[in-house]
């Protein structure tokens, strides 16, 4: 399945250069000429999508992969496209700077990594407001620095005069990258901003669409539109289905959800109300700030983010309707609280009374906290069950004081770099209320990549309605964050009925990677009788949608980049289920004993005294190049084959490899988990005498749908891996046969073009 969306996606060298003024300016353009717009943003941010749902007329929306999941990003691209209705075109406004990401992750989550999942030609603004040849050359930089990259065009912003215009056109001609336009610079097109960014559009409607309204006067005077979306309608045809609401959680119980809006709560995504709606709940909007009474009949609470702290003095007059939140708090509605939500709760903010249902108080400061967060949840609660794992945003100036009794909503992680994370473990916002029935936290996040805490918070209104404690049994389904609705056909088994595990039974069963054909009979069968199933996010995800009802589905997230639980806690739950008398399921990705850390949880449960069974699955090593076109032995080339994991490089003391006899075994070399160690891997097999023409192949997403091959050979394969951003999981093969890589059906360009760098990255 395939869908055709012309799309453009709007970067800049860097912050400030007015990529908010040409986006928003472009959609209101492009509506003007009777075109269906679909607006979005790269990042969390919530305040430009505002001014993009006020030039598009539907919402504006976020593709991020850091809070979303690099696989939910063009199927969230394109249900934004489709709804409520199918567009026209897609504009994707960027954040900071093009190849600016997180911060020590190589551009993840950056700009240019959502133009390559989403494969979407880029227009680079520039601010030439101090410069005028020299413009040349760092649009020259950024379109010849990642070759994956198609800068389509620049845009030419506050431009001084028609001579300085000329200048930078006849520089701009070396670098083959055309000039689509030049906007004037035009103090009248400026937005106000204050401590977060600028002010959102919902606190200044009119005079927001006043400045949309220009901003679409500019941009058609001033852009040519017709290469413009010349150039969006070459954009590539994107695979898969996009996301649907309706898969993502279990429709229960009707009950309403009365969700904050107004000036002071403007942020929320778009998804988030859709997610709840599929839970089967009504959604009916409040505003804190003029509003004296709670919608009828709500069975719970949502609170998202915005600026209390400047709207502190109204909501501290409207004393009926705090009133009225701190007494459902009191009766136990169930309430979820994000970042200003967090605040109002509280029971001040610098002096002005709030609703006072959480034991604390709140000041301004001139600290800015930001970042991208991992996070556990540190109590169970009416959002999330303990030790459930999250992706998160926090972006605040504000300080929470906390009273001595306080059990804390999220656990925050640390990551190996401070600027990109929390130096230490630290605690996040509180829970509260009876049964746990409020979860109040500055982390931002986006339930589209984390819908199984719509699902719990929608059980737990439905659960409310029936009088029921707000937070629900631990046993109760909960949807694994990354699974879809797809259907996976099993073929049938014959003169095998399937054999049930005893209870208290592990079972480590190896399944994919990637392909959801790729797991055993015997697999299958302690899938169907499981009671709980331990996944990661390398397992298939479609063979979680059809489990048994009940079933509980626990993502401890091993994958690379992202949220991962410690070994540890996963061997103390899997003891824990089984001695609760559950068939646990520990699902792997590839073999459990070649692919994992399956003999640590074995020993595990084995000192535990907890019956534990080994079903393995299909090697990674094996399915991977196999299903990439590369047989790891062939009659005249190899007769056998070395299975070696890389994430030791050769010159670390803790590396027990012997680099040099698997240099000199005339076996094909598999590398697992090689992708960061790849150039020093190489060089070791070359200093021991491995020839540098030996044919090579990396295989990224192997047995997906996103699989990708690049090829070379073993003196330039690391440097190919660089260049194409190989990230993992990937497989590389080393040896003669990885020449057949490149006549695989499913390699996403000849391995010519991917030396030479202009291969397309597969989403």
């Amino acid at each position: 399945m395939v869908t055709r969306l012309p799309r453009i996606l709007i970067a800049a060298p860097g912050s400030g250069q007015g990529k908010t003024t040409v986006a928003t300016g472009l959609m209101a353009a492009l509506r003007r000429r009777g075109l269906r717009v679909s607006g979005h943003k790269v990042g969390p941010d919530y305040i430009d999508p505002g001014y993009h749902a006020v030039a598009t007329g539907r919402p504006g929306r976020n593709l991020d992969p850091h809070l979303q999941g690099e696989e939910r990003v063009v199927p969230l691209l394109l249900h934004g496209a489709a709804t409520p209705r199918p567009a026209d075109i897609a504009v994707i406004e960027g954040v900071m700077g093009l190849y600016d990401g997180a911060v020590g992750r190589t551009g993840f989550a950056s700009t240019a990594h959502v133009a390559g999942l989403t494969r979407t030609p880029v227009l680079l603004v520039v601010d030439v407001s101090g410069a005028s040849r020299s413009v040349a050359a760092v649009v020259h930089g950024f379109a010849a620095f990642d070759p994956t990259v198609t800068v389509a065009g620049v845009i030419l912003n506050k431009v001084g005069s028609a001579t300085h215009e000329a200048e930078i056109r006849e520089a701009m001609a070396s670098t083959r990258v055309p000039v689509l336009g030049a906007l004037r610079r035009d103090p009248a097109l400026d937005t106000p901003s204050r401590h977060l960014g600028l002010v959102p559009a919902l606190e200044r409607s009119a005079a927001a669409q006043r400045t949309v309204d220009a901003l679409g006067e500019a941009v058609s005077a001033g852009v040519d539109l017709d290469a413009l979306i010349a150039i969006a309608r070459e954009a590539a045809d994107l695979p898969g289905p996009s996301w649907n609401p309706d898969g993502e959680v279990t429709a229960g119980p009707a009950a309403t959800i009365a969700v904050a809006g107004g000036a002071a709560f403007t942020f929320r995504y778009a998804e988030s109300e859709e997610l709840l709606a599929a839970a089967g709940l009504t959604v009916a909007t409040f505003d804190p700030l003029t509003d004296e009474a709670l919608p009828d009949e709500y069975a719970g609470l949502y609170l998202g983010g915005g600026f209390p702290e400047v709207h502190a003095a109204d909501l501290a007059a409207n004393r009926a309707l705090r009133d009225q939140v701190a007494a459902a708090v009191a009766r136990g509605v169930p309430v979820v609280a994000e970042c200003a939500g967090l605040l109002y709760l509280c029971r001040e903010i610098d002096g002005r009374a709030m609703v006072g249902a959480i034991d604390a108080t709140v000041t301004m400061s001139e600290r800015l906290t930001l970042g991208y967060r991992e996070a556990s949840a540190a109590t169970d609660s009416v959002l999330a069950e303990a030790g459930t794992l999250v992706t998160g945003h926090e972006f605040h100036r504000t300080q929470v004081q906390f009273g001595s009794d306080r059990r804390p909503a999220w656990r925050l992680r640390p990551r190996p770099s401070v600027p990109h994370g929390v130096a230490a473990t630290a605690d996040d916002g509180i829970v509260a209320g009876p049964h746990g029935s409020v979860h109040a936290a500055y982390l931002h996040v986006h339930w589209a990549g984390h819908p199984a805490l719509a699902d719990r918070f929608a059980r737990a209104a439905a659960q409310f309605v029936h009088g029921r404690p707000a937070s629900p049994p631990r046993r109760q389904a909960e949807p694994i964050a990354r699974a879809r609705p797809t259907t996976t056909t099993v073929p049938p088994m014959v003169d095998a009925a399937p054999v049930a595990a005893p209870p208290g039974l592990v079972s480590l069963v190896g399944s994919g990677p990637g392909d959801p054909g790729l797991i055993t009979a015997l697999g299958l069968d302690r899938l169907t009788s499981a009671d709980v199933v331990v996944t990661d996010r390398l397992v298939p995800a479609r063979l979680l949608t059809g489990l048994a009802a009940g079933v509980r589905v626990i993502d401890v997230s091993k994958v690379p980049r992202g949220p991962a639980a410690v070994q540890g806690d996963i061997n103390a739950l899997l003891v824990a289920e089984a001695r609760a008398g559950r068939r646990v399921v520990r699902l792997k990705g590839g073999d459990p004993f070649l692919f994992g850390r399956g003999m640590e949880e074995v020993e595990a449960c084995t000192a535990a005294g907890v019956p534990v069974e080994v079903v393995p699955g299909v090697s990674s090593a094996i399915a991977v190049p196999a299903l990439a076109g590369v047989p790891v032995t062939h009659r005249g080339l190899a007769q056998g084959v070395t299975v070696v994991s890389g994430h030791v490089p050769p010159d670390d003391p803790g590396s027990t490899v012997d680099w040099a006899a698997i240099a000199s075994s005339g076996t094909t070399i598999v590398l697992l988990m090689a992708v960061q160690t790849l150039p020093s891997v190489t060089r070791a097999l070359l200093a021991n005498g491995l020839d540098p023409g030996t044919p090579a192949a990396c295989v990224e997403n192997g047995a997906t749908d996103r699989q990708r091959v690049l090829t070379g050979d073993l003196v330039g394969i690391a440097d190919v891996a660089r260049r194409h951003h190989l990230r993992p999981p990937a497989v590389t093969v080393i040896g003669a046969v990885a020449a057949f890589a490149s006549a695989s059906g499913r390699t996403t360009a000849p391995a010519a073009e991917l030396v030479a760098g202009v291969g397309e990255q597969r989403a």
